[in-house]
């Protein structure tokens, strides 16, 4: 009774920008080294929060703390801050919530080697350049044909290991390693955790042909360790679709539909992608052909005597 199809697009993820950053501030760690060489760790910064002040146009902290005249500081930071933050072997914890709701965005960034005369802004200040540590998912859902005389609700999206919604997904915790510069190697996803499914979308939806009438709200977007589930992985994930159809052709008793899709896609770090459903009635559809005379030559008849006619 259903048709469906998936596609993903891929865009660069910004949920917490400037402006947001700037409300929730940063915590910070550093480590003071009087011998070159670098050395992350948190011997003079242990997770200090650092928070914006409109008043001032600036960032600050307290204590304020001040540069010796020899040595440097290693400078590992994370957004948005959260109290009672631990740093071990340069990385944290990180804990992807059950409830799309309570997830959040997170971003790190790091600074080496930063000392009063070599300092990486311009204002001789430590300058962070924050870069976005997860995967953002959103989605968009319409219907493939305006249905004049039937009504079809959307009532509900799961994104799960398998199409039946019994097997997990998603990276539940990792450790991220605020010292790497890039992606690569930044994120160890605990092996020891269930992964999780996500129900992203409960309630009702009158679904029409524009996708913008049907998408995710700005408070309900995924936020995911990133994680490969291309074919060439063992990881699965499927989108599961569940919606009902209500005054078709005059029938007026609403009929429930359920369908899923899997999915194949590499969801990586710092980026966003759209998850586009499109789903409505499957049409009916004719073929036709025509059997052949068997067999094609016909089957022979032999007539080899004769009754005469007198």
């Amino acid at each position: 009774m259903g048709r469906s199809a998936v596609a993903v697009n891929g865009t660069r993820g910004s949920v917490i920008n400037k402006a947001e950053l700037q409300t929730k501030g940063f915590g910070v760690f550093g480590n003071y080294k009087e011998a070159d060489g670098l050395e992350f760790g948190s011997n003079w910064f242990k997770n200090v929060q650092v928070t914006y002040s409109s008043k001032d146009a600036k960032w600050t902290y307290t204590p304020l703390q001040y540069w010796l005249p020899q040595g440097h500081i290693d400078f590992l930071a994370y957004a948005p801050y959260e109290d009672g933050k631990t740093l071990t072997n340069n990385c944290i914890d990180f804990t992807v919530a059950g409830e799309v709701a309570n997830q959040k965005d997170l971003l790190w960034a790091n600074a080496a080697n930063q000392t009063k005369a070599n300092t990486s802004d311009a204002g001789k200040k430590v300058k962070f350049q924050f870069n976005h540590a997860l995967s953002r998912l959103g989605y968009t859902v319409k219907l493939n044909h305006a249905y004049s005389d039937a009504t079809i609700t959307l009532t509900k999206i799961t994104l799960a290991g398998s199409s039946d919604g019994k097997t997990g997904a998603f990276h539940t915790k990792g450790t991220i390693d605020l010292s790497k510069p890039s992606s690569t190697g930044l994120w160890t996803p605990s092996t020891s955790d269930a992964k999780q499914n996500f129900d992203w979308f409960t309630g009702t939806q009158n679904l029409t042909t524009d996708a913008s009438d049907s998408k995710n709200s700005e408070a309900n977007y995924l936020f995911v360790i990133p994680q490969d589930f291309s074919a060439s992985t063992s990881y699965n994930l499927y989108v599961i679709v569940e919606y009902t159809i209500k005054g078709y052709k005059g029938v007026e008793t609403q009929m429930t539909n359920k369908v899923y899709q899997k999915l194949e896609k590499n969801f990586e770090q710092g980026k966003a992608y759209t998850i586009n459903l499109t789903i409505g009635l499957t049409p009916i559809e004719f073929d036709a052909d025509v059997t052949d005379w068997k067999p094609a030559d016909g089957t022979p008849i032999e007539i080899d005597s004769w009754n005469y006619i007198r």
